[in-house]
């Protein structure tokens, strides 16, 4: 499932991970790309890699992957944070903990210093949507030689890479009609919950849409003044008349829709927003609604129209995520260098 670029990155990481599987343990590859290293056809791009390799082995980090998606499925934001380098014996690599937007927490890193340490850098992770690495080092105590090469070099360290895992988002549509079939297929594939309303049943069947995780078949107006709209709601409004659009947009305008989007013509959208002014809609929430519908390709099919909001979508989802820069030195321990 997924992709590390499908390359011979990835299938030398796939080797890995099937020797893992055999009885290895957790392991940092540090791929070199450069000239010397790209196999028969060469690279598209050189750098420098790292890609952790790891197994749930234990009763517990099983518990935990299980608990991942029970937050997630309960729209709960959290950090999963793994340790992916140790230099310090009571510190295991692939340790693992979650870090709950309610303030669950699930597991350990096997030290309490490092968990309060990672508090700063975890709300960081969370409002940003980016993964990230900690470093965090402590001087030893100890009087070994290999610790006082280590002191001169900064104490011991710990590497703690840390995700945020979101819930996914629903992509909310008003319309089973082409348009709304069209959508809800890219929508499945860009990895929102779909929910479809319309008030044709013959529209809104399986059949029709099988991406669909959720069909409402009602009222279209009414349907969408009853469900849950939150701050990860994208309501896309596309159904076969002036009249539903209106009202469509009547009912979650006001909501804390994370995007509301509009199909139609400037003069169509002129028209519902004067009777939303007389209904008391504020002028800031119809500032805030997508219309017309979508970013410009000069689209003129179906399937373009879909695209285009599709595009739109992504744009909206993307707009808060900063560049992510992955900072970190070649590892020591445990590290496979690849291409050498």
């Amino acid at each position: 499932v997924g992709t590390l670029g499908g390359g011979c990155v990835e299938a030398e990481a796939r080797r890995q991970a099937i020797g893992l599987m055999q009885g290895g343990v957790p392991r940092l590859l540090d791929f070199q790309l450069d000239s010397d290293y790209g196999w028969d056809d060469g690279l598209i791009c050189g750098g420098n890699m790292k890609i952790f390799i790891d197994l749930p082995q234990t009763e517990e980090e099983s518990l935990i992957l299980t608990r991942l998606q029970e937050l997630s499925e309960a729209k709960i934001p959290l950090v999963s944070t793994t340790i992916v380098k140790s230099e310090i014996d009571d510190i295991q690599v692939g340790a693992k903990m979650l870090f709950a937007a309610n303030g669950e927490k699930v597991g350990s890193l096997g030290d309490v210093a490092l968990e309060v340490a990672l508090q700063d850098e975890l709300l960081e992770v969370l409002e940003k949507d980016a993964p990230g690495v900690f470093r965090w080092q402590v001087e030893d105590s100890s009087d070994s030689s290999e610790s006082s090469e280590r002191d001169r070099n900064g104490g011991s360290e710990v590497w703690v890479f840390m995700d945020a895992v979101q819930p996914r988002p629903t992509l909310l549509i008003a319309g089973a009609g082409h348009v709304g079939q069209a959508l809800c297929h890219l929508g499945k594939w860009l990895g929102f919950n779909v929910a479809i309303v319309d008030d044709r049943a013959d529209f809104a069947s399986e059949e029709r849409l099988p991406e669909a995780d959720e069909i409402i078949i009602g009222d279209i107006a009414e349907e969408l003044r009853q469900y849950p709209v939150d701050h990860l709601t994208y309501a896309v409004i596309v159904t076969r008349g002036h009249q539903h659009d209106e009202e469509a947009l009547h009912s979650v305008i006001e909501s804390n829709a994370r995007y509301v989007g509009l199909i139609g013509s400037r003069r169509k959208i002129k028209l519902i927003y004067d009777d939303l002014r007389d209904m008391g809609i504020p002028e800031e929430r119809l500032a805030q609604v997508y219309a017309p519908i979508g970013l410009d390709i000069n689209s003129k099919t179906v399937p373009e129209i879909a695209v285009s909001i599709a595009a739109q979508l992504i744009q909206v989802r993307n707009s808060l995520k900063p560049d992510i820069h992955f900072d970190a030195q070649p590892a020591r321990m445990p590290t496979i260098k690849v291409g050498a």
